[in-house]
């Protein structure tokens, strides 16, 4: 059997027996503190009887082989704290045993307060000693000690309320024992629980429920854990941002008896500071990278030349242009001599460069606003455009204008050629009314006074072939009127100005009265807008669909003819937005398939044979012409049997600079 003691220098081995016990317990009862020895699990091997009464625990509480976290659990029973907070407590306690001894004084359940120690053994056994506060203070008058107490405490919390940083100290228990004002102020979230005895646990999970601590994209209990793991092992100083947008630096410091002592710093100002200073230079890099980017990502070539004409700086696009090497081009180089490099590159013809050197030899010519064209030796265009700036100096751009110089060439050619159409289409105007009407003219002539002389004379087959005649001069009067009306919409075209359509109908209704008459037909039109248009080309636009509308109508049905408008909407164009009326004209006559809508619009296309109705199939063309040069669309609906409408939409107002067509 082994020895009860050992030479080892371990502590010694719980005894095994009664009487060891009984030996143990009286050398402990004759010490004149409360004494308990705990096994390296922290289990109870022995205890005195003043441990049992300073602490107040019952006779079932305390027994051999009880663990210190249950006595610790116990003890702070009474103290009004939730669950997690005491297991919390116990916790903290446990592990900083591992870092010493602690020493810290205690409220018991029955109202002693307490001073404890504990002092870990080096196999890992501890020794718990208890004393009474009170009786520690001897023979020395208790209501004076007291009152320095009070004095002494007082002083304290004046000096540490005149700093300007948050203090605060916590016990072995993680129970709030001292704090300051300033403390109070930067924890606003928790002021109300802020008080002696407040535990730490407990003021953290409020505060954070209370949205006073924020975690990137943490959850509630991560952001305890990760607060509780700074708290538990203090020493690394961190920053924290209050709800209110304030920022605090945090140091906490572990204290001999096991508690903490912790210093919070207002660092608001200071963080602004960096922020700004991070943000302007953040400004400076951003603003330095974009100017890099926009100039060497930009169409046209830059440079920046100084007071005396040196290149201050140049885009890529510049050296790209010109096929300069940025070797060679670079900022200290005088205008002059770039324009020298430039020629012997071969950019320029002999008769440009001595021009272009000249120029860059008044330096007084960047001094003003102005625009040239450089003609380079390979056909290429530049339109290098010169802006003074402040103070001196000046910027240029290089723009390569190839395209738009050809395109320009192009479109003047084009509009020679549309000058010399629109001529040849007046003179055909010309011809249509004058020299065509006047052989027509003799043939219609000739051919009355045949009918008249030699009608009776004539054989029944020369009367048809003069009847025929007859019939051919007269539809051939009437394509050449209406061809005269299709081109004179532009040629003839007078200036837009407010037109009624109301007063419009009730003329073409006046015209049209005999066909109307004929054909026992009705206009029906209730209020229609006043608009921008030529005052004649609205007459001839709804006097043609009118005599449309007639031509085509049913042999058993009256035509009726309705006509109504209302505000369609708002379009947008290149100048902003333009109000329009849509106008409807619908007919209840034979209608048509709206397969062959687009083909109605198309001079001398016709859905009908000449036979069945007249016409030369130039009408609706005409009509669609005179919408268009009103900047409208025409369009149509019809149903064969049921009818057709046609639908105009036409602007409110005509822009004020329009060009006639």
């Amino acid at each position: 059997m082994k020895s009860k003691t050992s030479n080892s220098g371990a502590a010694p081995e719980p005894a095994n027996s009664d009487g060891q016990k009984m030996q143990d317990r009286e050398m402990l009862d004759a010490v004149d503190a409360g004494v308990a020895i705990f096994d390296p699990d922290l289990n109870l091997v022995s205890f005195n009887q003043k441990y049992k009464d300073l602490c107040g625990y019952h006779d079932r509480e305390l027994h051999e082989g009880r663990n210190l976290r249950e006595l610790i659990r116990i003890s702070m029973s009474g103290q009004s704290l939730e669950h997690d907070e005491i297991e919390q407590a116990i916790k903290t306690s446990t592990s900083r045993l591992l870092q010493g001894k602690q020493k810290f004084n205690f409220r018991t359940r029955n109202g002693n307060t307490i001073t404890i120690s504990r002092n870990p053994r080096p196999d890992g056994s501890v020794v718990e000693t208890v004393h009474n506060l009170h009786l520690e203070l001897g023979n020395t008058d208790v209501s004076a000690l007291e009152q320095i107490a009070r004095l002494a405490h007082a002083r304290m919390m004046l000096a540490l309320d005149a700093i300007g940083d948050g203090f605060v100290v916590y016990d072995a228990n993680d129970c709030l024992t001292v704090y300051n004002q300033q403390f109070v102020e930067l924890n606003p979230h928790i002021s109300d629980l802020i008080k002696p005895g407040a535990h730490y646990a407990t003021m953290l999970r409020t505060g954070i429920s209370r949205g006073g601590l924020q975690g990137d994209g943490q959850s509630e209990e991560e952001i305890f854990e990760q607060e509780m793991e700074r708290h538990r092992n203090p020493g690394v100083p961190y920053e924290r941002q209050l709800e209110d947008g304030r920022w605090i630096r945090i140091m906490e410091k572990a204290t001999e008896d096991g508690g903490t002592a912790g210093i919070r710093t207002d660092i608001t100002e200071l963080k602004n500071r960096e922020l700004e200073v991070a943000n302007i230079s953040s400004e400076l890099t951003a603003t330095s990278s974009h100017l890099d980017t926009a100039l060497n990502n930009m169409v046209q070539g830059l440079c920046m030349f100084d007071s005396e004409q040196r290149l201050i700086l140049c885009n890529r696009q510049y050296l790209e242009m010109y096929g300069f090497s940025p070797e060679k081009v670079k900022p200290g180089m005088l205008l002059s001599d770039i324009m020298k490099y430039s020629i012997s590159l071969g950019n320029y013809r002999d008769e440009d460069a001595e021009m272009a050197l000249k120029a860059r030899d008044n330096p007084s010519r960047l001094a003003h606003r102005s625009t040239i064209k450089q003609y380079l030796r390979d056909g290429r265009v530049m339109a290098v455009m010169n802006q003074p700036m402040t103070g001196g100096g000046s910027i240029a751009t290089y723009q390569d204008i190839t395209q738009l110089e050809r395109h320009e060439e192009r479109l003047r050619a084009y509009n020679d050629k549309l000058a010399r159409s629109n001529k040849e289409l007046q003179e055909f105007a010309y011809v249509a009314s004058h020299d065509l009407q006047e052989p027509l003219r003799k043939i219609e002539a000739f051919g009355d006074r045949l009918v008249k002389k030699h009608g009776e004379s004539l054989p029944d087959e020369g009367k048809v072939f003069v009847e025929r005649m007859q019939n051919a001069s007269f539809r051939m009067r009437e394509l050449i009127n209406d061809l005269l009306g299709y081109s004179r919409v532009t040629t003839n075209a007078k200036p837009f100005e407010k037109v009624s359509l109301c007063e419009v109908i009730e003329g073409v209704r006046s015209d049209l009265q005999i066909q109307l008459q004929e054909s026992g037909g009705t206009i029906e039109f209730g209020e229609l807008p006043a608009l921008d248009a030529d005052p004649i080309q609205m007459r001839q636009l709804f006097q043609n669909l009118i005599s449309n509308a007639l031509k085509f109508r049913k042999p058993d049905l009256d035509p009726v003819i309705r006509v109504s408008a209302e505000e369609h909407s708002v379009k947008s164009n290149a100048k902003g937005k333009v109000r329009y009326w849509r106008i409807k004209l619908a007919d209840n006559g034979i209608g048509f398939d709206n397969q062959y809508k687009d083909q109605i619009f198309t001079i001398f296309q016709r859905l009908h044979g000449r036979l069945e109705y007249g016409g030369t199939g130039i009408g609706l063309a005409t009509c669609r012409k005179i919408v268009e040069r009103h900047n409208g669309v025409i369009d149509a609906d019809g149903t064969p049997d049921v009818g057709a409408t046609f639908i105009i939409d036409l602007p409110v107002e005509q822009e004020k600079s329009e060009d006639l067509q």
